[in-house]
């Protein structure tokens, strides 16, 4: 199925209709959403507590993107390349700590900083070295110690981090711990989009999330849209043992950054949801759990984010069969309700066109 020449989004929220099914049903709009959109994406990388190593090997989007990288820990925190400039064969596999790079295929080093170290074997090719022969760096944001990275001409998403900076500026990051037991992996049939767009809107919450919704005071919940990024946000009760950590009694702050990364701020901590695309119909879902010292994610209740999580994907679901369905064509907006998945559209729009 091919895609048309443009999606279109009437930036009046009041008389736009949502996408077509045929952008969710184009492998043509997936690969252009590849190249157009996630190349340019700042992914979440790794947190800088959790890096015990000099070298370690990461690939940027696995298995949609695949492109290998180096998180050098050195005497600062960079991401090389991880592609020898020989003859393209992968360097590290493995984390270590050595003060060298080296090419197993046939001996080339390069330092920690990606220079060209000892090349065997071109003591007589002319022209030899030129900086095409170094280790290219990729882009890399350090923000409250976690490691972001993306590959070529990155979108600018330092407006989001800024509010968020403002908005939470007594959260204690510097408390947040990595909990590897209440994170996850999940792996579902259906578009990525179509999971971004159930975050993005709060309407749904009465109807599918019926312990969220005693939690929480729905007339208080908000939705503002930042450049590249939406924030919502609602006020309601802590959880038994929490301290109130946000101010003004909120409950949570829900940030979506442009594509595909949520970020999540409890009075318990912090929680990143990860949507990667690994084919048309088959996304990957990785929340992390980042609680602060002393503090336990809740778990195991009707409003707990297992539970939600779980809600939201079936729901998904659901909708991935109907998006395929010759009755659907698109709807309409919510004016009030969903002005994130009418801005998330729009910025579809945008870098696809």
């Amino acid at each position: 199925m091919g895609y048309p020449k443009k999606l279109s989004v009437n930036k009046n929220i009041a008389d736009s209709k949502l996408l077509s099914s045929d952008y969710y049903n184009s492998n043509e709009y997936f690969y252009k959403s590849i190249d157009k959109i996630f190349l340019r994406s700042w992914q979440f990388v790794n947190h800088k507590k959790l890096i015990k190593h000099k070298i370690v090997p990461f690939y940027f989007m696995e298995d949609l993107i695949d492109e290998p990288y180096i998180i050098v820990n050195d005497k600062e925190f960079k991401i090389l390349s991880n592609i020898c400039t020989h003859r393209a064969n992968v360097l590290c596999t493995t984390c270590s700590d050595n003060k060298l790079i080296q090419c197993k295929y046939h001996g080339r080093t390069f330092d920690l900083s990606g220079q060209l170290n000892n090349t065997p074997g071109f003591e007589n090719a002319n022209n030899f070295p030129t900086q095409n022969d170094n280790l290219n760096t990729a882009p890399i944001k350090l923000w409250n110690d976690f490691i972001f990275c993306s590959v070529v001409s990155p979108i600018n998403i330092d407006p989001i981090l800024d509010d968020i900076s403002t908005r939470l500026n007594n959260y204690p990051f510097n408390d947040l711990v990595f909990n590897e037991s209440n994170s996850n992996t999940y792996i579902i049939d259906a578009h990525w989009a179509l999971y971004c767009e159930n975050y993005l809107e709060g309407f749904h919450v009465p109807f599918l999330h019926k312990g969220l919704n005693n939690d929480i005071s729905l007339n208080s919940y908000k939705t503002e849209v930042l450049d590249h990024g939406v924030v919502q946000y609602t006020k309601g009760q802590l959880d038994n043992g929490l301290t109130q950590v946000l101010d003004n009694d909120i409950y949570a702050y829900y940030y979506w950054i442009f594509p595909n990364l949520m970020l999540n701020f409890y009075n318990w901590g912090l929680s990143i949801n990860i949507i990667e695309p690994l084919t048309k119909n088959k996304t990957r879902i990785k929340f992390l759990s980042f609680p602060f010292k002393g503090t336990n994610q809740p778990s195991n209740n009707s409003s707990s984010l297992d539970k939600i999580e779980l809600e939201d994907q079936e729901i998904v679901l659901n909708v991935q069969k109907g998006i395929i369905s010759h009755n659907y064509n698109g709807g309409r907006y919510s004016p009030e309700h969903e002005r994130g998945v009418h801005y998330f559209h729009q910025l579809l729009s945008r870098y696809l066109n």
